[in-house]
């Protein structure tokens, strides 16, 4: 703004951490129990779904705003980046109703696309034996294509 000194128009801000200390540790077992899968954290729904306009749906974009607002704590992908699953971590035992609405959503939205959903309690996090057993590992999408990307790496 014209006149304002600049340190006056910024948010008093900081840094934080990506990832809470529960999450780093399940982030890291993660990495060691699926080796060769690609494990992005953080992402958003909107780049896991798309909505598809349909003509009898009266608020799609509403639904659409909505799931822009919308983040999966990880996505375990295979080599050529086709989701896997998504592992969502639930924080606290004694939640909003507003969150638990919004994380039954987030879970019919991803299943509905076909993709797994994977709840792991904050308190009692899998070992990586206990991870590899909850995420079944499928067949990528594109079998050719998945296969000239490991030959390249």
């Amino acid at each position: 703004m014209p006149g304002i000194p600049l340190s006056e128009t910024l948010l008093p801000v900081v840094a934080r951490p990506l990832l809470s200390e529960s999450e780093q540790v399940l982030y890291a077992r993660l990495v060691r129990a699926l080796a060769g899968q690609i494990i992005l954290a953080k992402v958003a729904m909107s780049q896991l779904l798309a909505v598809e306009r349909a003509p009898t749906r009266r608020h799609s974009q509403y639904d659409a705003n909505q799931l822009r607002q919308l983040v999966a704590d990880f996505a375990v992908c295979a080599p050529d980046f086709s989701v896997i699953a998504v592992i969502e971590v639930d924080r606290r035992v004694r939640q909003r109703e507003a969150q638990r609405v919004r994380d039954r959503w987030k879970n019919e939205l991803l299943r509905a696309a076909g993709i797994n959903v994977i709840r792991v309690p904050c308190a009692d996090i899998p070992n990586e034996a206990g991870l590899r057993a909850l995420i079944s590992i499928k067949a990528p999408r594109h079998c050719a294509e998945s296969e000239e990307i490991r030959r390249a790496s």
